[in-house]
């Protein structure tokens, strides 16, 4: 199995024909619905995080797990995807809700059918 490479241009692609490659991609991945409802969360955004899926899964990602993100430029792009269902950008942040303070980069991007947003994040 080829190793998904960070900010793969075709990682969607990969990902709707494989979706249980998610789980061995050697950074963060989380998939949201354009509610913003978190639909699957890796293993390795658990250990960025310090949190498990169990604890993740079917919440709000602004509201309930990183509300530290909301109003910000990631939340704002998330709010262009929910209206269009097209996303492909890529953004450094900060996590610091219920954890230290943790730089990322963040790299959002749809899934081929516009109904999903992939969140994959790797630690700077």
């Amino acid at each position: 199995m080829e190793i998904i490479p960070f900010g793969a241009k075709d990682i969607d692609n990969i990902l709707q024909k494989e979706p249980n490659r998610a789980e061995f991609l050697p950074f963060g991945a989380i998939l949201l619905d354009r509610n913003g409802v978190i639909l699957k969360y890796n293993a390795a955004e658990g250990l960025i995080v310090g949190r498990s899926a169990s604890d993740t899964m079917a919440k709000n990602f602004f509201n309930d797990v990183a509300p530290c993100s909301k109003g910000k430029r990631m939340h704002s792009e998330f709010l262009r995807f929910a209206r269009s269902g097209q996303i492909n950008v890529m953004l450094d942040y900060e996590f610091d809700y219920k954890m230290k303070a943790t730089r990322v980069r963040i790299h959002m991007k749809s899934t081929p059918d516009g109904q999903q947003c992939w969140m994959f994040i790797k630690r700077l």
